[in-house]
Parts: C-alpha cells; structure tokens; sequence
C-alpha cells in the first residue's frame, strides 16, 4: 500500500500548543506595553499638573506684600501658615479635612463645612498671602484643596468626584487644588473676586505647606500626587518639593 504523507495527530496537537502559547505571549507582550504606555502617561500628566501649580504658586508668593500699608490694615503678609519663631508652621491636608488618612471601605474626605472635627481648621486655606498689583490694588491669594461636588455634601450619593475603584489606592483620595485671587473692595469693605477655582484635575493627594521657625521669609511647598503601576496592582508617589524665598 502507498503512504500518505501528512502529520500524525499528535504532531498536530504539539504545533496547536506551540501556536497557542505564541499567541499569548504576543497577547502578553502587547497587554503590557499597553499598561505601561498608560502609566507613563497618566504619570507625566499627574507631574504636569504639580509643577504647573508650583511654578504658579512660587511665582505669586514671591510678590507678598511682607509690610502693612493699609487698604485694609492688617491684610500683609502670609497669614496661613502663621510664623512662629519657636517650631514651624504646617498646614496640609489633615488640617483642614476629616478623617485622617488612610481611609477605610467606606470613609471620603470631609471638607468647609462639612468638616465637623473641632481639631481641623476646615474653613481655612492652606496657604494665603497678600499681594499688590501693578495698578496698586490689593489681592488676597489663597490655595487649598477639595473635591468636586454638586453643592449637596461630600459624601455619596452626593459625592461628584472620581470613583473610588479609580483612585490609585483606595486609603488616599485625590484632590484638586483650588485657588482664591480676591481684590478688596474699599466702597463695600470686602473682598471680592475668584473664590476656590480648581487649577488641578483630581490628581493631588496632599498639599503641604511650611514656615520653618528659622525665618520667617521662607515657604517650603510640597505636592504629592499617586498613579497605579503598570500592573494596576499598587501605585507609585510622586512628590516636588519648593522653598520659596519672600523678596518684598
């Protein structure tokens, strides 16, 4: 009898297995530098954002009125963080939030009014100064941080902000820093003007700011941002760190 010429089953079973397990590490491949494609991009854009903010922020500190010419008396200076020659001055996020981090399952960050812990300064900026602009008028500049919301409360189901099963870890809530730029109004005697404008997406996760006891000319600024790593299995902090220097 003549024979036929072809592959047995079991050389047929062994090329599918080869082709299969090519075909996953392909798969494999392709699936990570997609995943870490994304990383580098949420993480450039999670820098961006920070040193967009801090070259603004070092930019206005260094105009702060440090003297008190009136209009109205006792706007000069950097009111928040307050200079205390014996230790330094803090503010971030635990001052002026509630709960502390990290939280658990079922906690969001409190803010303003919504703040209830009478150890917090919910009301209060994390950073504010004084400048004069060219035309010789006054602004109150204040920084701080927040969450989006739809006027009703902080926590869900009011709660607007980014989903938690987004966050880069689940202990840590991002923020947005929201921003103040006030003129005094000398006819109404009050301020007026921009009042928390977010300058950030809801990538920052602390917002630091310190007076050091040893002068009272210096602001150090620290931003933290996170982003998940590439294998979406934990998350990677970011930090940029500026001491400014007072100049007026």
């Amino acid at each position: 009898m003549r024979k036929r010429k072809g592959f047995t089953l079991i050389e047929l079973i062994v090329a599918m297995a080869i082709f299969f397990i090519l075909i996953y590490m392909a798969f494999a491949s392709f699936t990570y530098i997609l995943a870490f494609s994304q990383y580098n991009r949420q993480r450039a854009n999670v820098q961006d954002n920070m040193q967009t903010i801090l070259d603004q922020i070092t930019k206005e500190v260094r105009q702060t009125v440090t003297e008190d010419i009136g209009v109205p008396a006792g706007a000069y200076g950097v009111p928040y963080p307050s200079y205390d020659s014996s230790s330094d001055s803090t503010r971030n996020l635990a001052i002026i939030s509630t709960p502390d981090e990290p939280l658990s399952n079922l906690q969001y960050l409190q803010f303003g009014s919504s703040d209830t812990d009478t150890d917090d300064d919910p009301l209060n900026p994390i950073l504010q100064f004084y400048i004069i602009d060219s035309n010789g008028v006054k602004h109150r500049i204040s920084y701080t941080l927040g969450v989006p919301t739809d006027g009703s409360g902080y926590s869900p189901p009011h709660y607007k902000g980014i989903p938690k099963k987004y966050w880069p870890s689940k202990e840590y809530e991002p923020c947005e820093i929201l921003y103040s730029n006030e003129t005094w109004d000398s006819m109404t005697g009050t301020w007026t003007g921009i009042q928390d404008q977010p300058v950030t997406e809801q990538v920052i996760t602390n917002f630091t700011v310190v007076r050091p006891a040893w002068s009272d000319k210096v602001i150090q600024v620290v931003i933290e941002g996170m982003v998940k790593s590439p294998t979406r299995s934990g998350y990677e902090k970011i930090k940029l760190i500026s001491q400014i220097t007072l100049r007026q």
